[in-house]
């Protein structure tokens, strides 16, 4: 334990991160190392410890709410499974798409991810299409189970950017704002380009950490609330707040990754899709939601295609059929009672079928003789 602690002691002392314009020119000055601590030879990184623990966290939390969504504990490790490593994938496979240039001459060093160049929008890409894939050979709802994990993608960049301030990276162009901040790698990167000594820049990985945090909690009280009615909301409003943030962050940065020898900066273009792209999915699901409400197929209120309301009302019905029948529930009662979104038509004849099953199970006699008259 002592040489544990003696490690961070003496990693801390090799490298800084300061904004002295802070609490009225008084400063604040951090020693920091993107090393956390070594065993040994071995070291253990900032970022890696800070994205494994935001990862346990968020398996942590979506287990303990996925029933309420109508998934099942094992689907959801499933998705993870598959999605942790093509999230992995995706990061590098982005970073080098895009700054081919750098690898194109050893590219075995394209698998050198530890040395750092991974893009965010390349892990969420691999996760989607991963959940995708797994979501068609399990016949579940692919918007359902992205809604349910998005908003822990939100918290995932929110705690993960922190591994870009002890990294010394991510950070964005020269301000004379009070939280400018500087370090002594940045100090190094501000004199490789000319800038004036003791240039500040924007800590733009601050301001997508609070950020994501703001869109993980507008997301999850989201989805508790009345206003949730159809799966792929959680999706747009992700698209929609997530994009426009990086769409104005990314134009302050320092180290944006460009389309061929333009000027056009891949993660904005990208968020500037994702925000119309987020919009126009948000309006459609409310205007799909509002038809069924004026066609009568819903009720006023009513959940469509929400996971969370059908989950609630099949645990309730379930409940009382069970109760009813004494402990025994047929699979075609569950099914009616958790059928909503049906046409009217349908609807009327599962409930019948629900009456008829109870009364088979109070007189057995009385509903085969119905059984067969309705035959």
């Amino acid at each position: 334990m002592m040489s544990i602690i003696n490690s961070i002691r003496m990693l801390a002392e090799k490298g800084f991160v300061e904004f002295p314009n802070l609490f009225k020119n008084h400063g604040l000055k951090l020693n920091i190392n993107d090393v956390a601590f070594k065993i040994g030879s071995f070291e253990v990184r900032w970022y890696g410890l800070l994205i494994s623990f935001v990862v346990l966290l968020s398996i942590f939390l979506g287990m303990r709410s996925c029933k309420k969504y109508n998934i099942d504990p094992n689907d959801l490790l499933d998705y993870l499974i598959f999605a942790l490593p093509a999230a992995i994938i995706g990061l590098r496979v982005y970073y080098v798409a895009f700054n081919f240039s750098q690898y194109k001459d050893n590219l075995l060093s394209v698998f050198y991810f530890w040395e750092g160049g991974l893009a965010i929008y390349g892990g969420i890409i691999g996760a989607v299409i991963a959940i995708f894939i797994v979501s068609k050979v399990k016949k579940q709802k692919f918007l359902h189970i992205v809604d349910f994990l998005i908003g822990y993608v939100a918290l995932g960049q929110a705690v993960g950017r922190w591994g870009n301030f002890f990294n010394q990276e991510a950070f964005g162009g020269p301000t004379t704002l009070p939280w400018g901040m500087t370090g002594d790698k940045i100090a190094l990167f501000v004199r490789s380009q000319g800038w004036d000594i003791g240039t500040l820049v924007h800590p733009t990985f601050l301001y997508e950490s609070l950020w994501c945090f703001i869109v993980f909690t507008a997301i999850m009280l989201y989805r508790r609330s009345k206003f949730y009615k159809s799966d792929g909301e959680c999706l747009a409003l992700y698209m929609i707040m997530y994009g426009f943030e990086r769409m104005l962050v990314e134009g302050l940065r320092t180290d944006s990754l460009y389309i061929g020898k333009t000027g056009i900066r891949v993660s904005q273009l990208l968020s500037a899709i994702l925000v119309i792209v987020g919009i126009a999915l948000f309006i459609d699901l409310k205007v799909r939601y509002r038809k069924a409400v004026y066609e009568g197929t819903i009720g006023e209120g009513a959940e469509v295609d929400t996971g969370f309301g059908k989950a609630r009302e099949l645990m309730d019905g379930v409940e009382n059929a069970d109760a009813e029948n004494g402990g025994e529930i047929g699979a075609g009662s569950a099914g009616s009672i958790a059928a909503e979104g049906a046409d009217a038509a349908d609807a009327v004849d599962e409930v019948e079928a629900v009456e008829t099953a109870d009364a088979e199970a109070e007189a057995p006699d009385d509903a085969e003789k119905q059984s067969e008259t309705d035959a």
